[in-house]
């Protein structure tokens, strides 16, 4: 490792200026609150410039295909959205190598075995699900600079154990249940909660229905019983998150990254997915190409069934591997 000089630091200024430019950044710059971020992203980049090495990012993503025939249908494997996500932190790296050579490392980290039960999942779908991933992974960025790795087995590696605080962690949910309820963080909350349980038992016309209802933090009379899911999947998700702030191995595991966020959080570096302006998380809908060639990920029901979109499946898949818009209709 060299002593850092100029040169290093005008390198590390110029990723910075990538990282939160629009093409990439998500949240806005206020939000993101760019000088105390940039007072941490400087030195991370720095470490990596001195040693020669690719910039790193971490990112907790790419769980599983949310359970909810409204957002992705019957698809429970990575589709078309995935890939999208795939190439644009592809043209994310290429944008870096082109002032640092290196690059960039992608460290993507999956929860999916973490939260699943909250949500009506089996492990093995997750399993399948990252399975099929990696192999995306392997076919369109084969220069392997992403690299995936299960959030449970980091924190196993870096000797970190929540089991002793599960119950304290389960009576401040509930507690901030009761606390906040009906508030416009536990209304959202709701919504976002709804949105991720397992809903395949109803049709998607039904759950869109739903979906528009619980901006009010409710659901209508006769859907009680999947209300009650949802209260649960909220204070169960308020554990593992919890879980996952508190115990996080991202530190330990990659002490020079940048830690990167899929959420528009204050104080967070918020990344783009797919593309500046799609803002609905591929693993929350499919993937879409439209009459201009663009990548786009929509909810299933925008798109099932209409006939200025047209399904492309995989050989040997039951389900669409993407949806395109056709030209005659633009």
């Amino acid at each position: 490792m060299h002593a850092p000089s100029i040169s290093d630091y005008n390198a590390a200024e110029k990723i910075v200026s990538i990282l939160i430019s629009s093409a990439y950044r998500k949240n806005s710059l206020a939000r993101m609150q760019a000088a105390e971020c940039r007072r941490v992203i400087l030195p991370a980049l720095e470490r990596c410039i001195r040693r020669g090495s690719p910039v790193e990012l971490t990112l907790l993503a790419f769980p599983f295909k949310v359970p909810n025939p409204a957002k992705v249908g019957a698809r429970r494997s990575p589709d078309f959205a995935e890939v999208a996500a795939i190439r644009h932190f592809c043209k994310l790296r290429a944008a870096i190598q082109g002032i640092y050579p290196p690059g960039l490392e992608f460290n993507i980290l999956h929860d999916g075995l973490l939260i699943a039960e909250v949500f009506g999942i089996e492990p093995d779908e997750v399993q399948q699900y990252e399975a099929y991933f990696a192999e995306l992974v392997r076919q369109v960025a084969p220069s392997n600079f992403i690299r995936c790795h299960d959030f449970g087995s980091l924190q196993r590696r870096s000797g970190l154990d929540p089991s002793s605080s599960i119950e304290e962690l389960r009576f401040a949910a509930v507690q901030w249940f009761g606390r906040f309820r009906e508030s416009a963080e536990w209304r959202t909350k709701f919504r976002k909660t709804l949105g991720m349980i397992n809903l395949r038992e109803f049709p998607a016309a039904s759950v869109v229905e739903l979906l528009h209802c619980a901006a009010l933090g409710r659901l209508p009379f006769g859907w009680e019983r999947v209300e009650r899911r949802v209260h649960e999947a909220m204070v169960e998700y308020h554990v593992k998150d919890a879980i996952i702030h508190q115990f996080d191995p991202r530190p330990y595991c990659f002490p020079d990254a940048i830690h990167a966020t899929t959420q528009e959080r204050r104080g967070r570096l918020s990344l783009w997915m797919v593309r500046r302006g799609q803002s609905l998380l591929p693993w929350h809908g499919v993937g879409c190409l439209d009459e201009r060639g663009r990548a786009q990920v929509v909810g299933a029901a925008q798109v099932d069934g209409r006939s200025d979109y047209y399904p492309v499946f995989v050989e040997g898949e039951s389900t669409p591997f993407v949806h395109l818009k056709s030209t005659e209709s633009a």
